[in-house]
């Protein structure tokens, strides 16, 4: 399904792709293709990874919240964990920040940035650490060179980036310490505006929060007249640098600010040539503009050419400016002056008159970006990525991006997911273009939350997850020859001898436009003479009966190669079997409900089932029911992959996944004692308690002892909560009787179950609140024939599957995306299926509305902060965009602004519409058009939350 979002996610990416022609790698100005680079993952199963680092001599490090540091070898892919930092156990941000020293293959030291356990997270600490000779960390080693007072013990908004200077000089962001809000956060209700008021962090010149921070470490510790910790003065192991936004001495400042009224720096990025700093910055949620608090909210990509104020929390994006606020009447005044701004609030501590505000390079807001409408719409967290200089790599680096990218910033967003190339002005005060790196559907990534150049050339980026879901991967760039893509097929793959066969090369492919040679070997499995032919699809003739491995090899005038294999049986020829419903619907269960079905076999060697010529026994037909759901994309991909023989049980392979991934095994055994209990003795003693599944996720999530012995468990907070519920079904089901798949006979009726829902159901139970699981049936059945009476060892199995959702299907599995007007963010939970400009369409195909009355349709103008949709036209047709119109369109309008400015939940953004579909029948295509005329390009006009098939 992914490759489907992203491809509409970002249209119009492929027009690089879209010419077969002979290239030379890049030069200048000319933009390299798309199929120069590839995509590699370094590092799988990470629990929240934050930042990367490189050595000189080929070593990945990178962090995770958790308090790791970890290191892979390029070359070898061997992972090394160098340490884990504690970290407090209260909710804190944990260790977010990671820079080798300058010197570090000399000096073995790095710095850290986390919440240490003993300050119980009031503190986050930049710490300086040495590595031993064993690469491990010392702990006995750390040098605490700065303590920043932390207030949101949530961790909300906590920065976390480091980076150089070529003069030596660390640069450290420091998040805002602020609760997220839609406008200004200045008003506040606790004493001291605790967490509120973002005039007491971000727009304090005495506070070191919401600021990027600029000092100069001492080697040996000591030296400058820093200030570690407020209002005590000490030696300090860092000297301020000239040129940060106040002097030292200056009354009621921080020395150590660089830039000051930040909400949220992400990445920080030194450009070599220029010495500026560049960052991502995350704005605040509002959707629209308020005349009572001022500008909707942006994030923003920032470049500093020198100290300065960026002007959080009086203005936001392009210097827009919010109300003053009157802390004695609560009321809102004028509009702050961006020329001379002023700091009002009770709580701050530092200077009333702050330095003029500084403008964002680069804004955007929820909606679509009328200045870059390139950068999409929905939900947004800006993070920023490196400057490229071909300067800052050795002459002999083998994978150094081409000369386009000179100058050029390399961004990123954590929601949006895309990565884009900035073009800058010679002054870096304006960005002239920005572009997208890459097609979407050639990039795997997911939720970055860094992006840096390695050594080598390659961009290596970490993609966030929890419960061991992150990892680090790389883009590398080829500037030599590319090697050809083979694709191979054939017409029939099995039958009685003479087989005659036709063989295909269409799909293989030479990006560089070379003559490609084709080598075609049919080679008998088990031994013998083999076939060989050079043509790009030749027919074969097969003669003598058995198993049979194709190869395709082909090879471009480099020596550059591919090869694809497939397998075929001459002799033989594979079962047809068919499971058929005969009554119900053909696409969905609905719980407590039934359904009739037979299967049909036939074989060309054996006769039919039917005729009593294949007997009932051989052939097998189960059901499964799978909680956690299943797209018949999903099904078909397992189908490929092999991982569908008959018996294969599909209801538990994420949980074991899930098992393996977080190391249950190493205290946990199937049917045997280990450190602790076996997951069967857990299945018999908690089998029908009432409830289990709430107990059991206490257990696994905060961790126990005492219920199985001495031995505690460890708490496992990484996992999610459906994660945690698929590892304890997983559990409870080995005590069942039934093992297994449930067995069928060839024909009958099938009673669906009324699967209760365990805990939340995602996102579209935000909208629905479904009253049972969202689960899947898949029915398999399958026959394995007799062989071939000419040679032994020749059996072919047939199968067919059905497939069953619940009724109720997210936007994006849809089959069918129109190529314009929808916008999608898979990385987050909140609603993220946008229509755009004039619209777009989605089409589910082959849906079968026998039995149904209404589909019911999810659409919405507001959610959350977003309140920028203005609306549109909603049909339902069927079997084409175009084709017959169901019901009557219905127009979603957004409610009126004066009832509020979120958040906005439930109903707020209406409610789902009914279509009455009872007068069809039969399987469709069915199309949800959505359009409005009068929308501008860059509109945002509704979000879809889902689709709901109801009898």
């Amino acid at each position: 399904m992914i490759k489907f979002l992203f491809l509409i996610l970002f249209v119009s990416l492929l027009s690089a792709c879209a010419e077969e022609g002979k290239d030379t790698p890049t030069e200048g100005n000319t933009k390299p293709e798309p199929t120069r680079f590839t995509q590699q993952v370094v590092a799988d199963g990470l629990d929240e990874p934050l930042q990367v680092e490189f050595d000189k001599q080929g070593h990945v490090y990178w962090i995770e919240r958790t308090g790791r540091l970890k290191r892979v070898d390029e070359s070898t892919g061997q992972i090394e964990e160098l340490g884990t930092l504690p970290i407090s156990e209260e909710n804190a941000p944990g260790l977010i920040g990671l820079l080798l020293a300058k010197d570090f293959e000399k000096s073995r030291q790095l710095y850290l940035y986390y919440s240490a356990a003993e300050d119980k997270g009031e503190i986050m600490r930049l710490s300086r650490f040495t590595l031993g000779t064993d690469h491990k960390i010392e702990m006995n080693s750390e040098i605490v060179m700065l303590r920043v007072p932390w207030e949101q013990p949530d961790g909300e908004h906590f920065g976390g980036g480091m980076a150089w200077d070529q003069e030596g000089n660390l640069y450290l962001s420091v998040g805002g310490d602020t609760a997220p809000t839609q406008y200004a956060p200045m008003a506040f209700t606790n004493e001291g505006g605790r967490g509120e008021d973002a005039a007491r962090a971000a727009g304090n010149t005495n506070d070191l929060r919401g600021a990027i921070l600029r000092i100069h470490p001492q080697p040996d510790g000591t030296g400058g007249a820093g200030v570690a910790t407020p209002g005590v003065a000490t030696p300090s192991p860092f000297a301020i640098p000239k040129g940060n936004l106040f002097a030292e001495g200056t009354p009621q400042t921080r020395p150590e600010i660089y830039v000051m009224g930040n909400r949220n720096p992400w990445r920080l990025t030194i450009d070599s040539k220029t010495g500026y700093l560049h960052w991502g910055e995350v704005g605040p949620d509002a959707g629209v503009d308020s005349e009572k608090y001022g500008p909707m909210g942006f994030d923003e990509f920032n470049v500093a050419r020198e100290a300065g104020n960026f002007g959080w929390p009086f203005f936001v994006g392009k210097n827009l400016p919010y109300h003053r606020y009157d802390y004695a009447t609560g009321t809102y005044l004028d509009l702050f002056d961006p020329k001379a701004p002023l700091n009002e609030s009770p709580n701050n501590t530092g200077l009333r008159e702050l330095p003029p505000a500084q403008a964002a390079l680069i804004a955007y807001p929820y909606r679509v970006s009328d200045e870059w409408p390139v950068l999409g719409s929905a939900a947004r967290s800006a993070v920023g990525g490196p400057i490229f200089r071909r300067a800052d790599f050795v002459p002999d680096a083998p994978r150094v991006f081409p000369d386009y990218y000179e100058g050029k910033w390399l961004i990123t967003d954590y929601v949006r997911n895309w990565i884009m190339v900035v073009t800058m002005n010679e002054e870096r005060t304006q960005a002239t273009s920005i572009e997208r790196f890459l097609p979407a559907e050639q990039l795997s990534h997911k939720q970055p939350l860094d992006m840096d150049f390695s050594p080598s050339g390659d961009l290596y980026i970490v993609e966030y997850g929890s419960g061991r879901q992150g990892r680090l991967s790389r883009i590398a760039y080829n500037a030599g020859n590319r090697a050809p893509i083979a694709r191979a097929s054939a017409d029939p793959l099995t039958g009685a001898v003479p087989l005659q066969v036709s063989l295909s090369s269409r799909g293989s492919i030479d990006y560089d436009g070379d003559d490609l040679n084709y080598t075609w070997i049919i080679r008998p499995v088990g031994g013998g003479d083999a076939l060989r032919y050079t043509q790009k699809n030749p027919l074969a003739t097969i003669r003598q009966p058995g198993r049979y491995e194709v190869a395709l090899t082909v090879d471009d005038p480099g020596g550059a190669a591919d090869s694809v294999s497939f397998a075929l049986v001459a002799g033989n020829e594979r079962p047809d079997v068919h499971f058929e419903i005969t009554s119900g619907n053909r696409s969905f269960y609905f719980p407590n409900d039934t359904i009739e079905y037979q299967v049909q076999v036939n074989d060309h060697e054996d006769g039919s089932l039917i005729h009593g010529s294949i007997a009932l026994q051989e052939v097998s037909v189960t059901a499964e029911y799978i909680p956690s759901g299943m797209t018949p994309e999903q099904l078909s991909a397992l189908k490929e992959e092999g991982g569908l023989a008959p018996g294969t049980a599909l209801r538990h392979l994420q949980a074991k996944s899930l098992i393996s991934q977080n190391h249950c095994v190493s205290c946990h055994q199937v049917d045997a004692p280990l450190v602790g209990p076996s997951f069967m003795d857990v299945a018999q003693k908690y089998k029908g308690e009432k409830h289990v599944f709430e107990n059991l996720t206490k257990s696994i999530v905060e961790g126990s002892s005492g219920k199985w012995g001495n031995t505690p468990m460890p708490p496992h907070p990484m996992l999610a909560p459906t994660e945690t519920r698929q590892i304890i079904a997983y559990i409870l089901d080995l005590a069942d009787s039934e093992e297994g798949n449930r067995t069928l006979s060839q024909k009958g009726v099938f009673q669906t179950v009324a699967h209760q829902v365990q805990g939340d159901a995602g996102r579209l139970g935000k909208f629905f609140s479904p009253a049972f699981e969202l689960g899947t049936y898949v029915f398999h059945a399958s026959y394995t024939d007799q062989g071939s009476d000419q040679v032994a060892g020749l059996p072919l199995t047939g199968d067919d599957m059905v497939l069953l959702r619940y009724p109720l299907l997210a936007p994006e599995t849809a089959d069918i995306f129109s190529e314009q007007g929808i916008s999608f963010t898979p990385s987050t939970n909140d609603p993220g299926f946008i229509f755009t400009g004039q619209g777009g369409y989605i089409g589910f195909k082959n849906i079968d509305l026998t039995g149904i009355n209404r589909i019911v349709i999810g659409a919405i103008t507001r959610f959350w902060h977003w309140s920028h949709f203005i609306g549109a036209t909603i049909e339902l047709r069927l079997d084409s965009p175009t084709g017959r119109l169901i019901g009557e369109p219905f127009q979603r309008t957004p409610p009126d602004s004066s009832e509020g400015e979120g958040p906005f939940f439930g109903d707020a953004g209406g409610k789902p519409i009914p279509v009455d579909v009872s007068a069809v029948n039969g399987m469709h295509d069915v199309y949800i058009v959505i359009h409005n005329s009068e929308a501008e390009k860059n509109d945002a006009l509704i979000i879809m939350t889902g689709i709901a098939f109801e009898q």
